[in-house]
């Protein structure tokens, strides 16, 4: 079974795609802004913001589509459906720190909703990576990769912001699930887990190796100063840069748990990944 989730080029669009996604661009957005202002560009952070998203979606749709017209029609959907999640509950509304003029938690109706789109939207594009590389172990793949969906984005943005919101309007005292990113920490062992099953140990370690520098990467690096620039802290350029590095360590994980499976599926089954993917609908 060839191992294409290593040596594929469009996988590594679509896995590049992917850690871009997983990082936080709230840090990055901001700053950026603040840059441009410096040279007279009118930005606002809800134009930077989708901007860094739309390389990720690029990326990964077409990096999809190339290895499977299906799949990359199913991602299509996921980011279609993340779109109008975004339009309904902007990372904006995401904090538990009041913003003046804007609605914060507990959401309403109207950000419950665009929440549960995040979430469809993270569960269609699992689906997608999930048929496009089937295993021999489908249901520990789909553990696997809804675990890491849980870990999208961070409790500012995205799935895990989507998460963590609905949890707080749902009830929890408020800043519970905000004081610490749960549902990161949640859904990577849910995924070292299942990665062990798939590949060993040499594959789930890479779980909590990714975590780390994601976490303490950005931390270590103040270390270096904040690289001022007319009294912008530039520093939030390689912090975004060592978090989108830990992101790509995650996803690593299931680079090295793919080969083991394809060397496992290959003595089981000799007859190849062509028959695999047939079997996914391709």
């Amino acid at each position: 079974m060839d191992n294409a989730m290593s040596s594929s080029g469009p996988t590594r669009m679509a896995l590049g795609g992917t850690a871009i996604l997983m990082a936080c661009a709230c840090g990055v957005a901001t700053n950026s802004v603040k840059v441009g202002a410096l040279y007279g560009a009118a930005l606002t952070t809800k134009i930077v913001h989708p901007a860094v998203l739309l390389v990720a979606v690029v990326l990964i749709t077409t990096g999809l589509w190339r290895l499977s017209s299906s799949s990359g029609k199913i991602a299509v959907g996921a980011f279609v459906t993340l779109g109008l999640g975004a339009l309904l509950t902007p990372p904006l509304v995401m904090t538990a720190k009041p913003m003046a003029g804007m609605d914060v938690l507990p959401w309403n109706a109207t950000h419950m909703l665009g929440a549960s789109l995040y979430l469809l939207a993270a569960g269609l594009l699992a689906h997608a990576f999930w048929r496009t590389f089937p295993t021999s172990m489908p249901r520990t793949t789909g553990v696997a990769m809804g675990g890491m969906a849980a870990a999208v984005g961070c409790t500012c943005c995205l799935v895990e912001g989507a998460a963590s919101g609905m949890v707080s309007t749902a009830g929890s005292a408020l800043g519970l699930f905000h004081a610490q990113p749960d549902f990161f920490y949640v859904g990577l062992a849910i995924t070292a887990v299942a990665l062990y099953r798939l590949g060993g140990l040499r594959s789930a370690m890479w779980i909590p190796f990714g975590a780390i520098v994601i976490k303490f990467g950005p931390e270590a690096l103040k270390i270096t100063g904040d690289w001022e620039m007319r009294g912008i802290a530039m520093r939030f350029i390689p912090a975004y840069l060592t978090t989108i590095a830990g992101a790509g360590a995650l996803l690593y994980g299931f680079v090295a748990a793919y080969a083991v499976s394809c060397v496992r599926d290959r003595e089981a089954h000799p007859v190849g990944a062509r028959d695999f993917a047939a079997a996914a609908g391709d």
